[in-house]
């Protein structure tokens, strides 16, 4: 009767024991995958936000000659200016801000990055809109200038700054992924 007892009480606990290495088999399986989703996903590489920011103690000041049939050259100045270029998500959305001094005043060109593009010459060009304005702003890397063109019509922009920007880490016209720290 007790040996009956007894197979019976081995018996409980086996199966319960079997249960419970089932489950923990079950537990370990989806922890192993959770830390391979986990570190796989780490891994993935995703542009959220890119900022570059180029400074220039130099421009051109160019307007388009109807008479001539090209741009003239209006004045040179010397005074500071910085452009910032943020890039969110992808290369085509984003803003540019173009901030200078001119004359003792400060002056604001803004817009949207629609579209972005890079020529053989890798240089970058962003197109911009704004609520009043269409414009263009080009970086090339070797000469280490940036092409503003704005206020145009149709057929082609009427004013053109050309800045001699200080080379910040050589940046090149793709513009790398920089952390930007928040303070």
């Amino acid at each position: 009767m007790y040996f009956i007892d007894f197979i019976c009480f081995l018996s409980i606990i086996i199966y319960t024991f079997t249960a419970v290495t089932n489950q923990i088999k079950l537990v370990m399986k989806a922890k192993f995958i959770l830390f391979f989703l986990f570190v796989s996903l780490t891994h993935l590489q995703a542009q959220t936000d890119t900022q570059k920011r180029f400074q220039s103690d130099s421009r051109k000041y160019y307007v388009w000659s109807t008479d001539f049939e090209k741009y003239e050259l209006i004045e040179t100045e010397y005074e500071h200016s910085v452009i910032d270029i943020r890039e969110i998500g992808s290369k085509s959305n984003g803003y540019v801000i173009i901030s200078m001094i001119d004359n003792g005043q400060t002056r604001l060109h803004h817009g949207s990055i629609y579209n972005f593009t890079k020529d053989s010459d890798n240089e970058g060009s962003w197109s911009l809109q704004s609520k009043f304005m269409r414009a263009k702003l080009t970086y090339n890397p070797k000469d280490n200038t940036m092409t503003y063109l704005y206020d145009g019509d149709n057929k082609r922009y009427k004013r053109l700054m050309i800045f001699t920007v200080a080379p910040d880490e050589l940046p090149n016209a793709s513009l790398k992924t920089t952390i930007v720290k928040a303070d």
